[in-house]
């Protein structure tokens, strides 16, 4: 049990697995502190909705009590089961993936007496997620696990260095300030995260597959024509290299409701399309134009998705990867550690990085909940395990990524097949 002299454990980064973590912290009284560079918990769109599985779903119920679980998960959806459906963006005709044959079975049509639910991120051909999945707005999931932690968030401060002493470690952030001395620090800020790299020296890193993508958001009524499933829209006319639209539509009455909105992700292999003047946080309507622009000749059947959206939500990502043949070795440290995007980022395909983000921040907590808080085999046991499921998650998610949208390199180094 921690003690009010205790001191707290830093937390860098206020996404789903810092916050998971924070909340795990609270459950066993060890103090903490979360640092997030965002303004405010809205001060940018959080992505496409998550697709979770036992993984995630386990992790967050090892966490929360039970009301809160429960409060959580009648906050889920189920995710729309039928597909993936292959269409051609041109002609707006069902296709068959990878064989010359008929079309298979036409999607569902919605279910209007189901509970309500949204489309989440893109899924590969062989689902990677064990157990039924789960769909969730991972803003919603944040601002969930935020509510009871709320005066342990500083937000607006973006790290750019720690620094070890002779009982911990500080934080030190872009304004020139810094953090109270802590017992360790958990790098939780994502793929671009400064401390990761200090931690790793070089050897924790991403990849930039080449391929891009812009994520969106649209009214339900666009996606009505389309049933229920998941959706692979395919151009293969674009000189550039084929662009993609996917998108998961599950049955519920949210279909109807014409002020909900539905998520998808708009693909491109390496080379297919980039930001005006390689503008890579390109977001709101010049990232909705683009999509507008690169869709302008296809099928009114798929056009009303872009036409329609809710340009704030626009934003271009690129698509990157942690190294798919294994995280690496880095030299450990007892007071800093890593978890989620900043050490093992991954592509959307299979949505697993949410969910592998999520079982880090249980897995840490529940170690230094047994120890109450930090103690020096703490940090080995964990990165340890960690390393070992995460890297299977990052080389499953890269293989269905690079087969799909044809990424042959990483790192200016050709992959062998």
């Amino acid at each position: 049990m921690a003690t009010i002299s205790q001191k707290p454990v830093l937390i860098s980064g206020a996404g789903i697995g810092g916050t998971l973590l924070a909340r795990a912290l609270q459950s066993h009284n060890i103090p903490f502190q979360l640092y997030e560079r965002d303004a405010n918990r809205h001060a940018r769109a959080q992505g496409y909705r998550i697709r979770m599985s036992d993984e995630g779903l386990s992790a967050i119920e090892s966490v929360l009590n039970s009301e809160d679980f429960t409060t959580f998960k009648d906050g889920t959806s189920t995710t729309g089961s039928g597909g993936p459906y292959h269409f051609d963006a041109k002609t707006g005709d069902r296709i068959e993936h990878g064989s010359t044959g008929p079309p298979g079975p036409p999607p569902s049509k919605p279910d209007t007496n189901s509970a309500p639910h949204a489309p989440d991120a893109p899924a590969p051909t062989k689902p990677m997620l064990s157990g039924p999945t789960y769909g969730t707005a991972r803003g919603w999931l944040r601002d969930n696990l935020l509510t009871t932690i709320a005066d342990s968030i500083h937000w607006d401060k973006r790290a750019s260095s720690y620094s070890l002493t002779e009982s911990g470690v500080v934080l030190n952030f872009t304004d020139s300030t810094t953090s109270p001395e802590g017992s360790m620090l958990v790098i939780a800020d994502g793929s671009q995260s400064a401390l990761a790299a200090q931690l790793g020296q070089g050897e924790i890193r991403s990849y930039d597959t080449g391929a891009r993508m812009i994520h969106g958001q649209t009214t339900s009524k666009a996606f009505r024509e389309l049933g229920t499933g998941v959706f692979f829209v395919r151009d293969g006319s674009h000189e550039a290299g084929p662009l993609s639209l996917i998108t998961n539509i599950r049955p519920g009455g949210e279909l109807d409701d014409d002020s909900v909105e539905f998520g998808w992700v708009f693909v491109g292999g390496p080379g297919s399309f980039a930001p005006p003047n390689e503008d890579f946080s390109l977001i709101g309507e010049p990232a909705a134009e683009l999509s507008r622009e690169l869709t302008k000749d296809w099928s009114p059947k798929f056009k009303g998705i872009f036409e329609q959206q809710n340009d704030a939500q626009a934003a271009f990502l690129k698509m990157s990867t942690a190294w798919p043949r294994g995280l690496p070795e880095w030299k450990s440290e007892a007071r800093v550690t890593v978890l989620g995007d900043a050490v093992h980022c991954m592509t959307p395909a299979g949505g697993v990085g949410a969910n592998t983000a999520l079982q880090d921040a249980a897995f840490l907590g529940k170690l230094l909940g047994e120890r109450g808080g930090w103690g020096e085999d703490v940090v080995a046991k964990y990165e340890i395990e960690m390393r070992q499921y995460a890297s299977e998650k990052v080389k499953a998610s890269f293989e269905a990524a690079a087969k799909q949208f044809s990424i042959t390199e990483l790192g200016g180094k050709k992959l062998d097949p």
